[in-house]
């Protein structure tokens, strides 16, 4: 046999070599042996702890509240609350008037609530023992003194905050609940802002009231008909849910005698409109503002836009 008839008798040896090699265990993904590219192993990352950024063993507020219970005796309750956590809130801007829920519901706030109300409120499994608790940490509320938003008493710093938001002769100023707290006093807003952050560290669901002059609490409750009340317990349907009016302010006052400065307290207990003196309150359907809510879109028009000269 000469060259020229050897020469394609291999060639055709080495293509059928190519195929049963290479193509065939590609086709079929069948594995080929020998060392190639290790497949990397996913190692998850360190888990970074959570900072802390108000240190239980930092400076602090400490405030003391005197306030009589549901039970008429007369109690004492401390509440510390973070100076930086305090500096905090008073360096944010009040730029928006109608997300009440970002200052209820402050994350920051929430274990100086959560320990304030179960201090107060202690959960217990009964009923009626829980039902007492409840109006114990209104009446709390009720207790704090009342002050406007213009008046520097307001203010632990006896001034008003650089970001009170001025309206005319007026300042508004809502507060996260722990300026309440060290400050000592607020007006409706601030009562109302501060009782929904305590009652929803115990998992109840509220809401907000706002009228044209007064702002209050309303607090969901089914079958709610007490049966020493004096009055029809005042409530307003929301989204499937019925919410009974709660006031936040000062106690209704009662004279008991002819001196007008001997005057006793009276709380104001769930559903009671009657006692507030609040004529709106009264007599017109407030707002109904939910503490958790999505944004919605702000409304602005398209408009095609204009190429430059020579463009393309």
């Amino acid at each position: 046999m000469e060259w020229k008839d050897i020469i394609p008798v291999l060639a055709g040896g080495l293509v059928i070599l190519v195929v049963a090699l290479v193509v065939k265990p590609a086709l079929l993904a069948e594995p080929v042996t020998g060392p190639g590219p290790t497949k990397p192993v996913y190692v998850p990352p360190t888990p970074v702890p959570a900072a802390t950024p108000f240190p239980e063993d930092g400076p602090a507020y400490t405030r003391n509240f005197r306030w009589t219970a549901i039970d008429g005796g007369v109690h004492t309750t401390e509440v510390r609350v973070p100076e930086a956590l305090f500096s905090k809130h008073r360096e944010t801007p009040r730029f928006d008037l109608l997300a009440w829920g970002r200052y209820a519901l402050a994350e920051e706030d929430r274990p100086v609530l959560k320990d304030l109300a179960r201090r107060i409120a202690p959960p217990t499994g009964n009923p009626e023992a829980e039902y007492f608790g409840l109006m114990n940490l209104i009446f709390f509320v009720q207790q704090i003194p009342y002050a406007y938003d213009n008046n520097t008493e307001s203010y632990a710093e006896r001034t008003l905050p650089p970001y009170a938001l001025r309206r005319g002769a007026e300042a508004e100023y809502p507060k996260y609940p722990t300026e309440m707290l060290v400050d000592g006093r607020g007006d409706c807003e601030d009562s109302a802002i501060l009782m929904a952050g305590l009652l929803d560290a115990l998992d109840y669901d509220t809401v907000l009231l706002r009228y044209p002059d007064h702002m209050a609490l309303g607090i969901r409750m089914e079958g709610f008909s007490p049966y020493y009340a004096k009055y029809t317990p005042k409530y307003f349907d929301y989204g499937g849910k019925r919410y009974y009016y709660v006031e936040g302010t000062d106690f209704a006052w009662v004279n008991v005698s002819t001196d007008s400065t001997a005057r006793q307290g009276k709380p104001l207990p769930i559903g009671d409109t009657g006692s507030t003196g609040i004529q709106s309150v009264k007599s017109q359907t407030p707002e109904i503002i939910p503490l958790r809510y999505i944004p919605a879109p702000a409304e602005y028009r398209i408009r095609p836009a204009r190429l430059p000269a020579g463009g393309a």
